[in-house]
């Protein structure tokens, strides 16, 4: 089982590029909005999807997602 399958089946939603594959766990998520404060670009609540990855290059991306404390937010790079 490859990790996104693994984290699929684990409950998490996947939003994908061509360079990067960014998980999330709704449930997991503490709110702590590390990831909205680190580029509101990519990560906004107010819209849907709330992650845009097209609005940063994935190495910022993964730096942000470095910052998560729950584990809500995991990536793979490609």
């Amino acid at each position: 089982m490859s990790v996104k399958e693994d984290l699929i089946a684990q409950g998490y939603k996947a939003y994908e590029t061509d360079e990067i594959i960014v998980f999330w766990k709704p449930d997991l998520c503490q709110h702590a909005t590390e990831c909205v404060r680190g580029n509101n670009k990519v990560f906004d609540p107010s819209k849907r999807p709330w992650v845009d990855l097209t609005q940063a290059p994935a190495g910022e991306i993964a730096e942000i997602i470095d910052r998560c404390p729950s584990g809500a937010l995991k990536y793979e790079l490609k």
